[in-house]
């Protein structure tokens, strides 16, 4: 009973102090741990926030772990955003821990423990074989897959999956990808999708 009550006061105490700082942190922790925004959050700012430093907390505390006593170097530069939310991109290289790839952090709406709906977002990392085999394979799906997608608009998909993230290929007004990944349903736009295709080829060959 004493340790269901200290729990119940950890639990509350976190809470708290979540609610005061404008996030709530899911039930989900580690690689999938999502992040809950407050009501008001501005999205354009978040998504600077998302791309720019809270993909380095995740950085260093997911994929290079503790440092120790250490001085480790790492560099990351965000390949794609959208602000309204949707699949920010961010490319990764830390030669220390030997570590390199593709983050993506999805930005949208989910829902909480409590089934409630709000914004939030979360990371999944790709190691830089398998984020370019990733890339090339939906590059090649929707090529393939042009004419199909072009009869009908809203009425043709092609559906294709990549361990936990599915794809849903479609066209409304143009090539769109809808990613299902954690809870999160975000749109992948088709200009995003190529430039953080085009910027991550570039951006490991310099």
């Amino acid at each position: 009973m004493k340790k269901i009550l200290l729990s119940l006061i950890l639990s509350f105490g976190i809470l708290t102090n979540a609610q005061k700082t404008g996030v709530v942190i899911g039930a989900t922790v580690a690689a999938t741990a999502v992040t809950f925004l407050a009501a008001n959050a501005a999205k354009k700012e978040t998504a600077k926030q998302i791309s720019q430093f809270r993909s380095k907390e995740y950085i260093i505390n997911q994929i290079i772990g503790d440092a120790g006593n250490r001085e480790i170097k790492f560099e990351t530069e965000s390949l794609a955003s959208d602000d309204s939310g949707g699949l920010i991109s961010v490319a990764f290289n830390c030669d220390e821990v030997n570590e390199k790839g593709l983050l993506l952090a999805f930005f949208g709406e989910n829902r909480d423990s409590n089934g409630n709906l709000g914004n939030a977002y979360a990371f999944r990392y790709l190691p830089l074989d398998e984020a370019k085999s990733v890339l090339e394979r939906l590059e090649k799906v929707r090529e393939e897959n042009s004419k199909y997608l072009s009869e009908s608009s809203n009425v043709n998909n092609v559906y294709i999956q990549h361990k936990d993230i599915k794809f849903v290929f479609y066209r409304d007004f143009g090539n769109q990808i809808r990613v299902f990944w954690n809870g999160f349903e975000v749109i992948w736009e088709q200009t995003a999708f190529d430039r953080t295709k085009r910027r991550l080829n570039k951006w490991f060959k310099s």
